[in-house]
């Protein structure tokens, strides 16, 4: 069994221990935050083992990611991502590996929000950078950069735990087009599940 899966089974069980503790809403969701996040994101057209959430496509690491949240004006909020993630193993098309950055700006929907476990929704753009390297790259041969654009939507659960911090799991479908092919595909939308650490200011 994976990490990322055994962390997901955990937070599931420790979201419904807190599930029946209330907090002043005022006190956690109206505040910002900063966090970091780290999960999988599968491009459908590179996913050949749809049946498995948790597993990464082939080569694929776990994307990490940050971002910063403002402080909510009733129950709406601006947040701002950025993500990384990498696809190795391309030896059939002579390339050493894939990389996309993507920075997103996105409307946040609080939902329910007289418990420490408080849903959201989200709506976003984004930006996407993607880079590939060809094995052996030199001055003949060298890395090539191209960008794209997207949007994302999506819906997760904040599980507030202290003062200062909070988890958050989250699963979004993220949009992701290019001109032309980046590694294996044009295309790298797909979903994205992902936990988040969050400081509350």
């Amino acid at each position: 069994m994976s990490y990322f899966r055994i962390y997901t089974y955990l937070f599931i069980l420790f979201s419904i221990t807190l599930g029946c503790s209330q907090v002043r809403a005022e006190e956690h969701f109206t505040r910002g935050n900063i966090a970091f996040d780290y999960g999988v994101w599968k491009p459908s057209a590179l996913d050949q083992n749809s049946s498995k959430p948790f597993d990464n496509i082939k080569g694929a690491d776990n994307y990490m990611g940050v971002s910063f949240t403002t402080p909510s004006f009733k129950s709406y909020a601006i947040r701002l991502a950025f993500m990384y993630w990498k696809q190795n193993e391309l030896e059939d098309i002579e390339l050493d590996y894939v990389s996309l950055r993507h920075l997103s700006i996105e409307l946040k929907n609080y939902i329910l929000t007289q418990s420490r476990i408080c849903p959201f929704v989200n709506y976003g753009i984004a930006g996407i950078w993607s880079r590939q390297v060809p094995m052996g790259a030199d001055n003949s041969n060298i890395p090539l950069d191209r960008a794209g654009f997207g949007f994302n939507v999506g819906t997760g659960v904040n599980l507030y735990l202290f003062s200062r911090f909070a988890l958050t799991a989250e699963y979004a479908y993220l949009y992701a087009k290019f001109s032309q092919k980046v590694g294996e595909t044009d295309n790298y939308s797909g979903p994205k599940l992902s936990f988040k650490l969050n400081f509350l200011f």
